[in-house]
């Protein structure tokens, strides 16, 4: 009877374990190295896979790794926009969210980009590739800010298709839920 109370106990959490993945972050640095298999340690293995040279470029997460005397996670295997995965540090990736415009795409004032619409108002077209910050996300549409110099930025929705990258099919069936 424990054993079965146990049961129900823990199955929920290990079924809650993989339900966060996969999730966007971005890289922290403007060097950071892609690795074949979590590891730095011996660095006779030439763990090195590429070297990553974009800061803030987003990364889907899509497996963690905790070493057995960590109370954290160590490593993320990630994946980039073009496919390729690889193992990276925790201290590499910032919780910051931005997405990779892939194609130039259309930039709103407002939520809306039905032509029909009064509340359509086209600011201006992002040329791609281009980095920009996420702030939030709707069904449709995500707003985001574009860095202009050092303090300045400029603020608008754009579509979610696939123009862009660093989005995840979860977060937008949440809201839709």
């Amino acid at each position: 009877m424990i054993r079965l109370v146990l049961l129900f106990l823990i199955l929920p959490f290990t079924a809650y374990s993989d339900k966060h993945i996969p999730y966007y972050k971005s890289l922290a640095h403007d060097e950071s190295w892609l690795r074949h298999y979590p590891e730095n340690q011996d660095l006779s293995k030439q763990t090195e896979k590429f070297l990553l040279t974009q800061e803030n470029m987003p990364v889907k997460i899509i497996e963690e790794f905790r070493n057995s005397w960590s109370s954290y996670t160590d490593w993320y295997r990630i994946e980039l926009f073009n496919g390729i995965q690889g193992w990276i540090a925790h201290n590499q990736l910032s919780k910051k969210r931005t997405l990779l415009i892939l194609e130039d795409i259309e930039l709103y004032a407002l939520k809306s980009y039905d032509p029909e619409s009064w509340m359509t108002i086209q600011k201006g077209v992002i040329l791609a590739p281009k980095i920009v910050n996420l702030l939030e996300v709707k069904e449709t549409m995500v707003k985001v800010s574009i860095p202009e110099g050092n303090k300045s930025s400029i603020k608008g929705w754009i579509p979610i298709d696939d123009r862009l990258w660093g989005v995840s099919d979860k977060e937008t069936q949440i809201l839709n839920d």
